[in-house]
C-alpha cells in the first residue's frame, strides 16, 4: 500500500501533463497517444491490433456519418478538449468510441504513473476502461518478434 500512495503522490507532483504519453487499451486492442495543445489534452489512435479481413487497417465502420465509414481508425483523433481538473482528473472533452460509433464525455483518472482509467457514464450505465502506459518502441519490437 505504501508504494501505491507514493505513486499517487508522484503523479500529483507531475500535475496536468502526467496524462501525456502512450496508453495501451485493454486486451492490447490499440494504443492511444495523448498530447497537449495549449491548455487542452487530446488523443489519437496510433496503432490497432484488429485489421480488416483483407489485412488492411481497420475502418471506422460504425460511424454514424456515412461518408466517414471508410476512414481508417489508426491515426484518428478520438479524444479532444480535455482539461485538467486537479486530483488526477481530466474532463470536459469528448471521446469517440470507434467500435461503437459514438461520442461520449468521460473523465480520465490517473490511478498511478502507469495506469489511466477512462470512466464513462451514460444515463444509468457506467463503464471503466483501464489503460496502461506503454513504451511504444519496446511494444512494437515485441509485436514484431511475436509475428515472426
Amino acid at each position: 500500500m505504501g508504494t501505491n500512495l507514493l505513486s499517487v503522490a508522484q503523479v500529483s507532483q507531475g500535475g496536468a501533463d502526467t496524462i501525456v504519453g502512450s496508453w495501451l487499451m485493454p486486451e492490447r486492442q490499440g494504443i492511444i497517444e495523448i498530447f497537449k495543445e495549449g491548455d487542452y489534452y487530446h488523443g489519437k489512435i496510433v496503432w490497432m491490433m484488429e485489421k480488416e479481413e483483407d489485412g488492411t487497417p481497420l475502418k471506422d465502420k460504425e460511424n454514424p456519418v456515412d461518408s466517414l465509414r471508410s476512414r481508417t481508425v489508426e491515426g484518428l483523433q478520438i479524444m479532444s478538449g480535455f482539461k485538467y481538473e486537479g486530483d488526477n482528473i481530466w474532463s470536459g472533452g469528448t471521446f469517440y468510441a470507434a467500435k461503437k460509433g459514438m461520442e461520449v464525455e468521460p473523465d480520465f483518472v490517473i490511478e498511478d504513473e502507469d495506469h489511466l482509467n477512462i470512466e464513462i457514464s451514460i444515463f444509468i450505465f457506467s463503464k471503466t476502461l483501464e489503460l496502461s502506459r506503454v513504451d511504444t518502441s519496446q511494444f512494437y519490437q515485441e509485436m514484431k518478434e511475436l509475428n515472426k
